[in-house]
This record gives C-alpha cells, structure tokens and sequence, in this order.
C-alpha cells in the first residue's frame, strides 16, 4: 500500500476556500474601479486570501475567525434586505454556504480538530 505523505484537503474546506477566493475579486473591483477607499478594499482582499489560505492549510484561527466573519455577514445581509439591498441575499447565501461547508461535514470537522480517519 502507498503511504501518503500529506492530508489531502477535504471537498467543502476546498470549496469555502474558492468561495473566498471568489470573494475577494469583489473587493478587489472595488479597488481598480475607484470605490470608496482603496484601503478598505485592500484590507478585505488581503483579510479573505489570509483566511481561503489558512483554510487550506488546516488552521483551526482560520476556521474560526471565518465563522464568525461569515455569521456577521448573515447577520448584516439581513440588515441589508431591510433597507432594500438586493445584494444582501446574495451575501445571506454565499456565508451560509461557507459556515455549512465548514461546520457540517465530518470531513471539515476533522481536517481543522485533527481527529484521526475513520476506517
């Protein structure tokens, strides 16, 4: 039998880690388009390529503050329904499937508690 030398990154770790990485092209639109502040906008691509890169080496940080950062944005995505913002919809749903990729999945579970694989 071949010995793997490295864990490979669970399906859902790989697709929130895109998520974010899809995510961070709105900020940096944002930028390159003369939006509001190009500090805010550096600020968030660089926040969530940190976070899309922790996720993908296993940092339980990362899985952490990713959570909380995706259930803020639930929560303001709410807000931002009721001041009729169309894009708080997309917002409600693209966290949601993060923090249900990252906290769902035994697969997830393991790659950031380092539990041993079952089998």
């Amino acid at each position: 039998m071949i010995e793997q030398s490295q864990r490979r990154v669970p399906m859902p770790v790989a697709a929130a880690s895109v998520i974010l990485l899809v995510a961070a092209a709105l900020p940096a639109t944002m930028i390159f388009t003369g939006g509001p502040s190009v500090a805010t906008g550096l600020i968030g691509v660089l926040l969530l390529l940190a976070l899309a890169y922790g996720l993908w080496r296993g940092s339980g940080r990362a899985w952490f503050w990713t959570t909380v950062f995706s259930t803020s944005s639930v929560v303001y995505g709410v807000y931002a329904i009721t001041q009729a913002d169309a894009s708080g919809l997309l917002q409600i749903v693209g966290a949601s499937v993060i923090v249900g990729l990252l906290l769902v999945p035994a697969s997830s579970r393991r790659w950031f508690h380092d539990l041993p694989a079952e089998g």
